[in-house]
């Protein structure tokens, strides 16, 4: 799957917890915590993972 596309779930979980946190469904210093760290796991999930292949002998 492309990078793009691993990323879309990602983007949208932290569009609505800002817009949650904003309308005060979620307390601000979660949606807060949450918008910056959410982006850092993001980072290390979509970027980080590599396909595995087996090893060539």
């Amino acid at each position: 799957m492309p990078p793009m596309l691993r990323a879309l779930p990602w983007a949208i979980a932290i569009l609505a917890i800002a817009f949650l946190g904003a309308v005060d469904v979620i307390p601000a210093d979660v949606a807060s915590t949450l918008v910056t760290v959410l982006p850092l796991i993001m980072v290390t999930t979509v970027v980080g993972s590599r396909r595995c292949r087996p090893l060539e002998r």
